[in-house]
């Protein structure tokens, strides 16, 4: 069959390059040219707003994620609309990489592009005429994996077959996982050299805690739930999240790293290994012998590759912090329990598998006929069902974001910050300004009040007030236009007047995923804070920010609310932090 192959990738974390990449080694040993394109590349401005999005929900409101993966899971018609909305917005580029290329063949390592391909594949005007293939990265595969027009699936593991039957009706080659050879060969590295290497004591039982490139996860639980036994040594690897890595490094246990090149090298060094999503590094772990163990794990896609990783016996799940120094102790003493099995998903030669599997996909290609009837009324079902899906994906958006950006292992003692949004007449009182330099307190400016009073809002800056975005008031209930001036353009009021070169957001109201995405766009860290009420009162949580309304209060009034606030949080035993240490 032909030799050009495009290989389409995703920098969602590392999981999906990385196997992008092994796979192009391994073609690339058998004569094959082949050329990596990332499919967020294929709409710039909309990819990065996937990208974004996807990572801060993720990390800041992961039950909307899970509601999210429930919802198209369960409801079926909302799949075909988003699936036609991503192929007009993704295929016209990636239909020029195939043009370009003189690709012959295209496989992909990312969900949404294969729902893309396979789309372009079964489409009624210019199908795709070159055959289709997904590289499924994961042991669960859900129904945003998979599309009837993809020409052939491959898959890490026996598990994985019937599902994909399941959901579409064909049969996946089972190729093995794509894992760079470096940790392939790990696995014959001395411990005892591995271990001196990172000054990982020889008389414990070290514990690799991972989560990704990005950090995603509730690390701090896992390495306080692991500092309660005196035999374990945590190691955990922060990925690029650098203020994760700071934040753990400050708890003063084990030994926190950041990014770093030498995971083979480190794997091996340790005896068993913690992860909380069922990607990539559980299947490098796999390749180094590493027994793997998965622990608070992440909404969606990583619950279901932790449960089937269970189900096919390579991994053990530990569902308590007892339960999780248990299994440690158990697989440092016997790792063998997982690591025999887990091994086994290794093919002896997966070049030759994944070459068989392109055949039989090619083979596949020349004898499928796809409908081309058009069903009535799609115009109008697609515009509904986007509508729904664009509305659900904000809902959930909206209800989870609280928290973002606070700093949560600052302190082993509860803390709390505060925040003041300011009225006209806060500007001009002293005494308020003087109460909320002293406590530390954070200065919400909106765009308007910004515009109004410039010269005021540098004398703010001047007197030592963190000052915080807070937006422009809107009225829309999607909004999903409108953040861009909430965000960026009363920012751009307050730096111009302040010299400052970045402002915290922190807007009012609701936050849904396009707040969330064009700050991170614009590079302002989001915080959200929770607005109170001294009528209603509030039960204080670690890590909130909470804000009082002093746009329309006396000054006088706000005086009464801070020390009030400030009481409040006293008698509850809480610290109240700088709000210079938000969105840090």
């Amino acid at each position: 069959m032909s030799k050009r192959v495009l290989l389409v990738s995703a920098r969602m974390g590392a999981g999906h390059d990385g196997a992008a990449k092994e796979l192009a080694r391994l073609l690339g040993e058998r004569g094959y040219e082949v050329e990596i394109r990332d499919f967020l590349d294929a709409a710039p401005v909309f990819g990065r707003f996937l990208e974004r999005t996807y990572e801060l929900q993720l990390d800041h409101a992961p039950w909307s994620y899970e509601a999210l993966f429930r919802l198209f899971a369960t409801f079926r018609p909302i799949k075909p609309p988003i699936v036609t909305l991503f192929y007009l917005i993704f295929f016209p580029r990636m239909r020029r990489w195939v043009k370009e290329t003189g690709a012959d063949a295209i496989i992909t390592t990312y969900p949404f592009a294969s729902l893309v391909l396979g789309r372009a594949r079964r489409a009624l005007l210019r199908p795709l005429k070159i055959p289709a293939y997904t590289f499924l990265t994961d042991f669960s595969v859900h129904t945003m994996w998979v599309d009837e027009g993809v020409d052939t699936y491959m898959a890490v593991h026996n598990i994985s077959v019937a599902q994909v039957e399941k959901l579409v009706g064909m049969t996946p080659v089972v190729t093995g996982p794509a894992v760079a050879q470096a940790f392939r060969e790990a696995g014959a590295l001395d411990r005892a050299e591995a271990r001196a290497r990172f000054g990982i004591p020889a008389d414990k039982t070290s514990a690799l805690i991972v989560a990704g490139s990005w950090g995603v996860g509730d690390l701090r639980d896992t390495l306080l739930s692991l500092s309660a036994s005196d035999d374990i040594f945590p190691v955990v690897v922060c990925g690029r999240n650098e203020p994760l890595r700071a934040s753990l490094s400050r708890i003063g246990v084990g030994l926190v790293l950041g990014w770093t090149d030498q995971m083979p090298s480190l794997m091996r060094a340790c005896d068993v290994m913690i992860q909380n999503a069922g990607g990539l590094t559980a299947l490098e772990a796999f390749a180094t012998h590493v027994p793997v163990i998965s622990y608070n794990p992440i909404k969606g896609h990583g619950l279901r590759n932790v449960m089937e990783m269970e189900a096919a016996g390579v991994s053990l799940w530990a569902r308590t912090r007892a339960e999780l120094i248990e299994t440690v102790h158990e697989l440092g003493a016997n790792p063998e329990l997982t690591t025999r099995r887990a091994a086994g998903v290794f093919h002896s030669d997966p070049g030759a598998a994944l070459e068989d599997a392109l055949v039989i996909g090619a083979m596949r290609a020349r004898g499928r006929n796809y409908s081309r009837r058009r069903p009535a009324g799609l115009a109008l079902r697609f515009a509904a069902l986007a509508i729904l899906a664009i509305t659900a994906l904000n809902i959930t958006v909206n209800a989870a974001t609280q928290q973002i950006n606070v700093d949560r292992a600052a302190l082993k003692t509860p803390f709390a910050y505060a925040l003041v949004q300011l009225g006209n007449q806060d500007f001009a009182d002293p005494q308020v300004l003087a109460t909320m330099s002293r406590l530390g307190i954070g200065a919400v400016v909106t765009g308007p009040l910004a515009q109004q009073y410039p010269t005021d809002l540098a004398e703010l800056q001047a007197s030592g007030i963190t000052i915080l975005n807070g937006g422009w008031p809107m009225n829309s209930g999607l909004r999903l236009v409108a953040p861009i001036e909430a965000a960026t353009k009363a920012a751009r009021l307050i730096t111009e007047e302040t010299g400052l070169t970045q402002v915290t957001y922190a807007p009012q109201g609701l936050v849904n995923s396009a707040d969330i995405a064009w700050a991170s766009i614009d590079h302002q860290a989001l915080v959200k804070p929770v607005m109170i009420d001294r009528k209603a009162g509030f039960l204080p949580h670690s890590g909130n920010a909470y804000e009082i309304d002093g746009a329309n209060v006396t000054p006088a009034e706000l005086l009464n609310e801070i020390s009030w606030l400030t009481q409040e949080l006293h008698n509850s035993q809480f610290t109240l932090l700088p709000s210079s240490g938000l969105g840090n």
